[in-house]
């Protein structure tokens, strides 16, 4: 306990201090997108942090456990996304630049119209709060597991944690404490990972990269991961704060090769632990795993380092949601056009996070929200992967976004939401797109005629 006390402390101390680093002769654009000077390694390191989080490696591990070696499919998708952005990011990243935005949602407002952003807001903001819920779910699971303390206070603790950087720093917090968790993530994973190796025999089953998942589920995988990955508000927000272009698509092809290379690593703990623990539920893999199989001493040190990394995300998470509000209600409201975008950004940052564990406390389906994330993402991805090369009726995207959203919503009600069906908004998206775009046009050519 003294060992896990220690090794926790010092992980508080870290965070604190790279936080209040960050905050010194602290700016708007500091606080609110690093001052859009983030070059390098750093920038690699936060893109590739945020998915290796609490809810992303539980749900991996999850997939593990059902599908074997092949749930790999996930992360080699995530992998070919990161590519595909690196693609069109430069004339994104011109762009951005030239309008001075700060988060996803403005930018398709200044682009595109206000019904526009007001979609993409109103879709993030859901998504990226389950998502935040389900990584402080996580972080109290393994808090809990650490000390002798109630799952709710674990929860909340991991809240209080993330929201004291953050009211300091904002952004430069996010990209800076990314970077020291990311270091954490590679030697906990490689370590954990070297010391599970050869300690069982796998089944040649659970090894195979084609193997016990069907055809739906990997396709599934590899559409999660290549167009959701596309509309990810948080990689974008990375590449406005990228110090340049040159910068910006380096980071992004470092992360393409990194997410793969990890998930292979984490693929040895995750088929080591299901054969030595066969019966836990698959969900608690993550877990279980570190505080059942590691020995004395080691188990202390993966567990806290377990810990930083549940909690990786839960920053930027928390952030990009905060910002989203702060700049949307300076854009549509006279009254806080003028506010402080630091001073709104810290109060929603401390209310959504107090939501969020609240949340996290009464409701722990974390499979459900992960993949209601990755299905609401879809949504957004025929208007904004056409948006590059066509100019889009702001009318016809709010339409495309709206109705591919409201198509996840009877698959949870009936709980039929899996890797298969989450892909249902994305067909949805591009034909409400098509025809309310085609609509649009018509009614233009109509109204041109009937002038001429």
């Amino acid at each position: 306990m003294q060992i896990s006390i220690l090794f926790f402390l010092l992980y508080i101390a870290a965070v604190a201090v790279i936080g209040w680093f960050a905050s010194r002769k602290e700016t708007e654009e500091g606080f609110m997108i690093a001052d859009r000077k983030v070059a390098g390694l750093q920038l690699a390191a936060t893109m590739s942090a945020g998915f290796f989080d609490g809810a992303t490696l539980s749900i991996y591990l999850a997939y593990i456990y059902r599908f074997g070696f092949s749930a790999i499919w996930l992360f080699i998708g995530l992998g070919l996304g990161l590519f595909a952005l690196r693609r069109f990011a430069t004339r994104i990243k011109q762009k951005a630049d030239e309008l001075r935005v700060y988060t996803m949602p403005e930018y398709f407002f200044r682009t595109i119209g206000s019904r526009s952003g007001l979609a993409y807001s109103v879709v993030l903001i859901i998504a990226f709060f389950c998502f935040l819920v389900v990584n402080l779910i996580v972080s109290g699971q393994v808090l809990s597991t650490i000390f002798p303390l109630p799952y709710a206070l674990s929860v909340a603790i991991g809240g209080g944690v993330i929201m004291m950087y953050l009211l300091l720093a904002g952004f430069k917090a996010v990209v800076r404490t990314d970077v020291f968790q990311f270091l954490i993530m590679i030697f906990m994973t490689v370590s954990v990972a070297a010391y599970f190796f050869g300690k069982t025999t796998i089944p040649t089953t659970d090894l195979q990269l084609v193997g016990r998942m069907d055809a739906g589920t990997l396709i599934g995988f590899l559409v999660i991961g290549v167009f959701a990955i596309m509309v990810q508000p948080d990689l974008w927000q990375r590449i406005f704060a990228a110090r340049d272009v040159t910068t910006m698509k380096r980071g992004l092809m470092y992360g393409g090769f990194i997410l793969p290379l990890l998930a292979l690593i984490l693929s040895v703990i995750g088929l080591v632990t299901k054969q030595l623990l066969p019966d836990i539920v698959p969900e608690n893999a993550l877990v279980a795993g570190f505080s059942s199989l590691l020995p004395i001493g080691f188990k202390e040190l993966g567990m806290v380092l377990l810990y930083a990394v549940t909690l990786s995300s839960s920053d930027t998470l928390a952030f990009v949601v905060s910002s989203i509000f702060t700049r949307d209600l300076q854009h549509r409201t006279r009254r806080f056009s003028e506010t402080s975008m630091r001073q709104m950004t810290r109060f929603f940052i401390a209310l959504f996070i107090a939501i969020a564990v609240i949340i996290g406390i009464i409701y722990q389906d974390i499979i459900t929200l992960g993949l209601s994330l990755a299905s609401l993402s879809l949504a957004l991805f025929p208007p904004t992967f056409a948006s590059l090369f066509w100019k889009l009726s702001d009318r016809a995207v709010a339409w495309s976004v709206g109705l591919a959203a409201l198509s996840v919503v009877p698959q949870l009600v009936t709980s039929t939401l899996t890797p298969e069906t989450s892909v249902i908004p994305l067909p949805v998206s591009l034909v409400a797109l098509l025809i309310s775009q085609g609509f649009v046009s018509w009614k233009r050519r109509r109204g041109t005629a009937q002038i001429a």
